[in-house]
Parts: C-alpha cells; structure tokens; sequence
C-alpha cells in the first residue's frame, strides 16, 4: 500500500477589496487554514501571536468549534476573530468581528501601502524598523536595575567603544546607554520636572498589561507620571521616567473579550 501524504491546498479567494490565497494543510489527527494577504494574515487557533508580535507582522486568528472546525480557508469568513497581534489591530482589526471583514480589512491595507510604493521607491530610502533609542544617563548600574531588574529586558553585548555604556533589548527593541562624559550629551531629561508629561519627548514599550504593572511600578519606588488611561484605539497608557528623568511609556493592546 502506497504511503498516504499530508494533504495541503491554496487557492485564489476573491474580495470585495480584492484577491487573497487560502490555504488549508491536513494530516492525521490534525488540521490548519489561513488567508493570507499582502498585509497579513487571518488564520486558525494554530497561530502564535507573540512571535509575529515581536516581529511586527499583522495576525489576526479565529477559533473553530468541534461541530464547525476550520478546516478550509472558506470556514474562517464565518468565524470570529478572537485574537490579534496589534499591527493587525493598527489596520482597524477588532476581536469580534467575523474572519471576512478582517481579511477585508487586511485587504484595503495592502492596497493601500502598494500604491504608496513607488513614492517610497523613488526616494531610494525606506526605512524597515525603529533600531534604537540612545538615552545619555549619570549612572549606568542605576539605570542598569530599572531597565533589566524593573522593565525585563535582558542585557546584550555592546561593541568595545571607547566610552562607557550598556546596551539592552527586548524582542527587536533595543536601548543604548551613554555614560556621561566631557564628549557626550548631558545626562537625562533637560525639561523640568514639571513640564515632563505624555505630551513631550518621550518612547513607548509595548507590556502585556500596563495596568496591572502599576503596582509593580509602585514597589519599585518607580515615578509614574500619568495612567493607567486609555489611548483613542483601547491600548491603555502608564507614563513613568527611568533613573534619569527619561519619559517612558508602558502601552498594552486592548484585552481580549
């Protein structure tokens, strides 16, 4: 008897905003189906969110049930978006709403950013990510506690410089101290303290849930400048400033229903 492969599948999907491909994969005990646009995604359960999260990617997956699985590209039109990573959300993308008005969606941001393409190409420049943020700071350990010990970023090797510093990360986000010193910038925030709020120079990390962080925050002896308060699109805000005075903002996508 002759080996049975796994059996998988595409197709052309049409849109009111255009075409698409499913995709359906099956083997033995198990199953998957996506649609995949030029902005993203909308797929099965299957799906990780917090990799393509980290990464920038838009995902947004439903959830099948045992009477209608999702097996084929066509059963996720029907079914109920259940989670997002939020560059999906940034596309107008919302729990609830049914896998069709998601790819739909998905679908006018492609188009969108196709005709924006041949301005981007003419310039010769596009830029793919934000690489790094560089804060000058008074005391690297200090600074060192409240990015690795409070925030949870991990410390990373930085190149043998001729002047003091320490370099950060979380995911793809980097952060790159400066130790002050006769040919650096000055140390910390110049505004004073009165003036530092949301609404001035300030970068954002994106934390699970930054209303629950505030009571750690809290124990951490931590500034908190303003929030927990949502933003106009449901990610909630905290506002707090690092060792140096630096204005920095935890958000965290709306909460699944």
């Amino acid at each position: 008897m002759a080996e049975q492969l796994p059996r998988t599948i595409h197709r052309e999907l049409y849109f009111e905003h255009g075409r698409a491909i499913g995709i359906s994969n099956r083997w033995e005990k198990g199953q998957y189906c996506s649609i995949l646009t030029q902005a993203g995604i909308v797929g099965c359960g299957i799906y990780d969110l917090e990799t393509p999260a980290e990464f920038g990617q838009a995902i947004a997956i439903a959830k099948g049930t045992p009477s209608c699985p999702l097996v084929e590209p066509e059963d996720l039109l029907d079914a109920r978006i259940v989670g997002l990573t939020p560059q999906a959300a940034s596309l107008g993308i919302r729990v609830g709403m049914s896998g069709r008005q998601a790819t739909e969606l998905m679908l006018q941001a492609g188009k969108a950013g196709s005709e924006k393409q041949p301005q981007a190409a003419s310039s010769r420049l596009r830029v793919k990510t934000l690489d790094h943020v560089t804060v000058v700071v008074k005391d690297l350990e200090r600074s060192r506690r409240f990015y690795v010990d409070t925030l949870g970023m991990r410390e990373v090797p930085r190149p043998a410089f001729s002047f003091a510093g320490s370099w950060f990360q979380a995911g793809t986000t980097q952060i790159h101290l400066i130790h002050e010193f006769a040919e650096s910038g000055p140390a910390g925030n110049l505004l004073p303290e009165k003036l530092r709020s949301s609404r001035t120079h300030h970068f954002a990390f994106e934390v699970e849930d930054a209303e629950a962080a505030i009571a750690w925050l809290k124990e951490c002896q931590v500034p908190i400048l303003g929030g927990p308060k949502p933003r106009p699109d449901g990610y909630m805000q905290v506002f707090i400033t690092d060792p140096d005075g630096h204005v920095v903002e935890l958000c965290s996508p709306p909460k699944k229903l």
